[in-house]
């Protein structure tokens, strides 16, 4: 089909077969897989492909039912299958992992493998890009990321350094989507272990029934471990649904206290881990029950992987003391050296490109054992009278509440004071609602807001709380707050729509 060496080859499908042996297939040709989000719109496809380049080729899953088709059906004729899209001007060809009648022309990924090609493979040097990953897009836009051969060799080294699997006895679960960094299977090839999967862990009408889903396989298929993200450990604990591995692993920005509950009741261990599209997993650590009662602060620490380095710097650049918040930085041999669609600001180019540290632009501090305790994103921080607290602080305590079955806090604008405040998004108990004044005098109590320091419910106690039935996600299952800062927006009263904003 032509791919040649540095051709930049769109990949987009369900944990299926195909996608493994398409995503393989255009490495081995010299080319190198962009990983897209399975059935994105069309518009959204056609943004991100003009903004990452020159993609010649799509590889397509079509779908249940066809389902996925109208993306190739958006840039193929049916009438002779030939590419046919001005607004993908580089596109040539659109290939589906399987037949669909919907695009009988179309060549498939079982045809390809058919063909008998006399030709000699090209030599691949450990620096040419070998993956093109996206970023989640909670920015409003999914950059994208290119990695070496090397640069995942390195990953595949942090995996193995990190997660201890016995191929002959371990079985792991992981349902995250081979697209994403988090599923991309080089877990499991640097453990040489045994993956269990779901075709597609995102199609679930709800939270519960996708939780339901992935307890019932992993009990099924017996996994020794499985990756689940703390909003499903959670909900598991919560719902008491019945569910025992030897070990949890987790993943998220901030890792709260709460989640060590889970151990002995659903794993022996919990491994929690810190990491990002650019990086990779860049530190982790093993709680058993015997931290239970040892760990003293409202958040885990984690320790760096073999290889990586961190320090925190105040917003100058300069190193801050142990202990003393400021901005997390992260330098490793996976060097990123940048993305193929965005722009970096000048002094975090200049930084990254002169000494390969990172900024992800989120906060913690570093203490003398050598933990790292992320606190969550700087832009989510909030700011009162020159106070910043993260609103972990406030989700901890709300979620301590036995009717709240998950909550998330997120600053708006005082067009008054200029401050950022806190608002909260809280999902109750069916049929066990607090109302918003409830919930305020439950969080002035909790954090012994009197008369004497009455100006920290500013920083403390929302002034907005809106009740949800569901979060919103994004495609990569992460919370899209994006969304729910446009539903809370709507909330307001007209005493606030003048007052607060969260533009």
């Amino acid at each position: 089909m032509g791919v040649k060496r540095g051709d930049i080859i769109g990949l987009s499908g369900r944990n299926v077969p195909e996608w493994l042996i398409a995503h393989f297939g255009v490495q081995m040709a010299g080319g190198c897989p962009l990983c897209l989000p399975y059935q994105e719109r069309e518009d959204q496809i056609t943004k991100l492909l003009n903004s990452v380049g020159s993609v010649k080729m799509l590889i397509m899953d079509p779908g249940v039912e066809g389902r996925n088709c109208h993306i190739s059906e958006y840039v193929v004729d049916k009438g002779n299958g030939k590419v046919e899209c001005k607004s993908i001007p580089a596109l040539e060809n659109v290939i589906l992992f399987y037949p669909n009648e919907r695009m009988s022309s179309a060549y498939t990924v079982a045809e390809l493998c058919s063909r008998h090609v006399d030709l000699e493979l090209p030599r691949i040097d450990p620096e040419d890009v070998a993956l093109v990953s996206l970023t989640s897009g909670s920015s409003g836009f999914s950059k994208a990321i290119p990695s070496s051969h090397h640069a995942l060799v390195v990953i595949a080294w942090h995996c193995y350094s990190q997660f201890l699997h016995r191929a002959d006895k371990d079985i792991f679960y992981n349902d995250r989507p081979f697209s994403w960094i988090a599923g991309y299977p080089a877990w499991e090839m640097a453990a040489c272990g045994t993956r269990v999967t779901l075709t597609n862990a995102l199609h679930s009408s709800s939270m519960v029934n996708a939780v339901k889903t992935a307890t019932n396989f992993i009990t099924k298929e017996k996994a020794t471990q499985a990756f689940l993200v703390p909003s499903i450990l959670e909900l598991v604990m919560r719902r008491k649904i019945p569910l025992k591995i030897k070990r949890a692993i987790t993943s998220g920005v901030v890792a709260h206290t709460s989640l060590l509950e889970c151990i002995d009741e659903i794993c022996d261990e919990l491994q929690v881990t810190y990491g990002m599209t650019e990086m990779g997993i860049v530190c982790s650590r093993v709680f058993t029950s015997d931290d239970k009662s040892s760990v003293q602060n409202m958040l885990l620490g984690v320790r760096p992987s073999p290889w990586v380095e961190v320090k925190i710097t105040d917003d100058h650049g300069h190193l801050q003391p142990v202990g003393q918040r400021g901005n997390i930085l992260i330098r490793s041999k996976k060097r990123f050296t940048g993305y193929l669609n965005h722009d970096l600001p000048p002094p975090t180019e200049d930084l990254l490109l002169k000494s390969g540290w990172f900024y992800p632009k989120d906060g913690g501090y570093v203490t003398e054992d050598g933990l790292l305790f992320v606190e969550g994103r700087l832009q989510e921080m909030i700011q009162v009278f020159g106070r910043k607290i993260y609103p972990f602080e406030i989700e901890n305590v709300i979620k301590a509440k036995s009717n709240v079955i998950a909550a998330t806090v997120l600053p708006i604008k005082d067009m008054e004071t200029g401050d950022h405040v806190p608002s909260a998004a809280i999902i109750y108990q069916p049929q066990n609602e607090d109302s918003m004044e409830s919930m305020q005098v439950y969080l002035r109590k909790e954090f012994n807001i009197t008369e004497e320091n009455q100006l920290l419910e500013c920083l403390y106690v929302p002034q907005v709380i809106v009740g949800f039935k569901t979060f919103p996600a994004l495609a990569n299952g992460k919370l899209d707050r994006e969304a729910i800062r446009k539903t809370m927006q709507r909330k307001l009263t007209k005493e606030q729509i003048g007052r607060l904003s969260f533009q």
